[in-house]
């Protein structure tokens, strides 16, 4: 599903599409600030964005098999909910 459609479906519900754009944009927006912040976003019966430490690390580069060290860094991570995960079963 794209942008695009998103805003479709919104319009679909009685607002125009600049108004549905608006909303989509602000909705984005605020997920993207928290994330910023390094704050956890929490969408109750959707999921989770979080950002999580990884320590450094020894990996192999796969094209020339040389040991590179990976430094300490964050990672985002998305965890559903088990209401969203229950409804992608069919449950």
């Amino acid at each position: 599903m794209t942008r695009r459609e998103i805003v479709e479906n919104l319009s679909r519900l009685g607002l125009t599409k600049k108004q549905a754009n608006a909303a989509v944009d602000t909705f984005f927006e605020s997920i993207l600030k928290g994330l910023k912040d390094e704050k956890q976003v929490l969408l109750s019966g959707f999921g989770s964005w979080e950002w999580k430490d990884r320590r450094s690390r020894l990996a192999r580069n796969p094209k020339t098999g040389k040991v590179v060290e990976l430094g300490k860094r964050k990672a985002l991570l998305f965890k559903p909910s088990p209401m969203l995960k229950k409804k992608l079963k069919g449950s």
